[in-house]
């Protein structure tokens, strides 16, 4: 209750900007099939900006994403070991993640994105939508939407080059160089981290190191006023280092494991604005190609390794067109189709998961988009979903926005549905004991939210309230005994998941160059259990808060101090006795960093960090220990800042 109250006191960072007016004016992207102005949405958004970014320092952007309500993240180990996060109690496959543009979940990794290897460099901003958005985005937008965009170049020359060291042999290296002019635009950037990292494994010394190195590419032509050429790539190649499952325990054990992860995204489209803008089109092509190769020690194999893999491609092909028939009104409507190949390759266990399998699906999105009164604002979508291996499906959302006293208040409120498909692993398997299961049926949601937005002393104070309450139907169970294989499989539950809370985010901007940020959230996810009952879901905490204070204290020194705290939640974990599976529960923890940045000269500037300040010993999943305090310094040097 303290938390709550002072939450409501202080007040996330709904957008980190400098002043109010630019959280007012925020154009949220994935809020809508197209660009819309922040107080007209409905739902709940955040968003973080390329500054607050910048000032945060940390190397993985799922950090950053900790600060926003309504978002939990689990991360097994340390930088570069698998990442999920989960939105509104949601499953991390019922989150779809957008980099400029393209999705990039991975049906190679269970149709949900790896955070692990996305990071925190030349990004331009975030903007995180909740609650169902399939409506808009289909399959995957169960929870939510994270909306990632690359920095954008300015007018004219712009480079950037840093280095920066620290803790476990900690190397991180980078630069990029961009041109905007009146008709080309284009970015380039290079950036690669090296670590030994340090030891996950409860016993053991062993560390586990990573590596990655990710090259971004941003081209934009303008043939004309009102014809223009995108094209958008990106590619990621890392190794990670992780243990194994030691058997007689159930719990990891130091190994000389490791994945190899390619990764590489595109994007290309045409845009044409006809009718003086009134009507517009969009052609684009998206398209992701991931590898994931393991390497993993078997004293019984012939080299001593076992070698599997898996692979997904992954083609989208968008057409999307608006009309604006009156000021204040938009028509849009769009066809896509998907297609996707996969491929896993490994040992034979249980039967043969050796496949090559492929899946494809059409869909017709419409969407209204206007104002009914001078202070009424209403957006209203529906999606059909035309599956090759599944029934059809249908999801719709509504949400409204009502703004009064002069827009210092907006009362918002919103309801859709969700649907996720089952995974290519779920239906086919995979290389141990797990059986795939072919009549599973997709996970289908829906969901309510109704909130109020606040601005105080003249938008100096703001908050975001909101409570929200979700259901999701014929939840896959991925843990599912099969008596005839003796091995596990997945099957669709009788019962409902319900998953209901309390949001809180806010920003006080404190003086001209002090602002405190502040986010809170209480969830009650529960799921029913063989016995009819509701039990609480596992990795989801009931409390999660945030408290980040930003102080440029002048022209040369900025301080940026964040506090991340994670209340006590479930897991479970495999025993190689009987029962097989336990429900455990992980101690709550607490994260302190610290970042501070100091321009030498116009050009040259140094900064440091430090993370988990007070070596907090924590799991956030059970066996795998989470890194102890580190520390960083690096400098940046860019030409012709000012």
């Amino acid at each position: 209750m303290r938390v709550l109250l002072a939450a409501l006191l202080a007040a996330t960072p709904l957008s980190v900007a400098a002043n109010s007016a630019d959280l007012i004016e925020t154009i949220v992207v994935r809020a809508a099939r197209t660009p819309i102005p922040a107080p007209e949405v409905g739902s709940s958004v955040s968003v973080l900006t390329e500054s607050a970014l910048a000032a945060r320092q940390v190397i993985s952007i799922s950090d950053v994403l900790r600060s926003i309500p309504g978002v939990a993240v689990s991360r097994s180990g340390g930088v570069g070991a698998q990442t999920q996060l989960r939105m509104r109690g949601g499953e991390a496959n019922h989150v779809l993640v957008l980099i400029d543009g393209v999705v990039v979940n991975d049906p190679a990794q269970g149709d949900g994105f790896n955070f692990a290897h996305l990071l925190n460099y030349q990004l331009g901003g975030i903007e995180v939508t909740r609650g169902p958005q399939s409506a808009l985005w289909g399959s995957a937008a169960v929870s939510g939407v994270v909306n990632i965009v690359s920095a954008k170049p300015s007018d004219g020359q712009a480079f950037d080059l840093f280095v920066e060291g620290g803790s476990d042999s900690y190397q991180h290296i980078g630069g990029s160089a961009a041109h905007a002019g009146e008709r080309l635009t284009a970015r380039v950037s290079v950036n690669s981290v090296d670590t030994d990292g340090q030891n996950i494994s409860r016993s053991g010394s062993e560390d586990d190191g990573y590596e990655n190195t990710t090259t971004s590419l941003g081209l934009g032509y303008a043939i004309s006023s009102t014809f223009r050429l995108d094209g958008n790539f990106r590619y990621t190649d890392a190794t990670t280092d992780f243990d194994g499952i030691d058997f007689s325990t159930g719990l990891p054990v130091d190994r000389a494991n490791e994945t190899d992860s390619e990764q590489f995204y595109g994007r290309v489209s045409a845009s044409l604005d006809t009718l003086d803008g009134r009507w517009t089109h969009q052609l684009s092509i998206n398209f992701t190609d991931t590898d994931n190769l393991n390497t993993t020690e078997n004293a019984f194999a012939v080299t001593g390794f076992d070698v599997s893999q898996s692979a997904a491609e992954v083609y989208h092909y968008t057409y999307q067109s608006s009309f604006v028939p009156a000021d204040g009104h938009r028509l849009t409507g769009a066809f896509e189709r998907q297609e996707q190949d996969f491929k896993q390759r490994g040992a034979v266990v249980f039967g043969d998961p050796n496949r090559d399998e492929t899946l494809d699906w059409n869909s017709w999105v419409g969407e209204y988009a206007g104002d009914l009164t001078e202070n009424v604002s209403l957006l209203a979508s529906v999606r059909h979903d035309q599956n090759s291996d599944f029934d059809d499906a249908t999801t719709g959302r509504i949400s409204g926005a009502w703004r009064i006293n002069d827009g210092t208040t907006k009362l918002r409120a919103a309801v859709g549905t969700g649907v996720k498909n089952p995974t290519f692993t779920e239906r086919f398997g995979f290389f141990t004991n797990f059986i795939g299961n072919p009549n599973l049926k997709p996970e289908e949601s829906r969901g309510w939210e109704v909130g109020i937005d606040q601005q105080l002393f003249g938008g100096q104070l703001m908050f975001q309230l909101t409570w929200f309450d979700e259901t999701l139907e014929d939840e896959i169970n991925g843990f599912v005994f099969d008596p005839i294989s003796g091995g596990f499989t997945a099957d669709n539950e009788t019962g409902e998941s319900d998953r209901q809370g309390v949001e809180i985010g806010g920003k006080w901007q404190i003086t001209d160059g002090l602002q405190l940020g502040l986010a809170y959230t209480y969830l009650d996810a529960t799921e029913e259990d063989s016995t009819g009952s509701q039990t609480d879901e596992i990795r989801r905490a009931n409390h999660i808060a945030n408290v980040n204070l930003d102080w440029q204290a002048n022209a040369r020194l900025s301080v940026n101090l964040n506090v991340d705290y994670n209340g006590e939640q479930d897991d479970f974990f495999f025993p190689p006795t009987p029962p097989f599976q336990e429900t455990v529960t992980l101690d709550s923890f607490t994260l302190v960093n610290l970042a501070v940045r100091y321009q030498l000269s116009p050009a040259v500037s140094v900064f440091a960090r430090i993370e988990n300040a007070f070596d907090e010993d924590y799991e956030e999943i059970f066996g795998f220990s989470a890194p102890g305090r580190t520390a960083f310094a690096g400098i940046r040097y860019q030409p012709g800042s000012k």
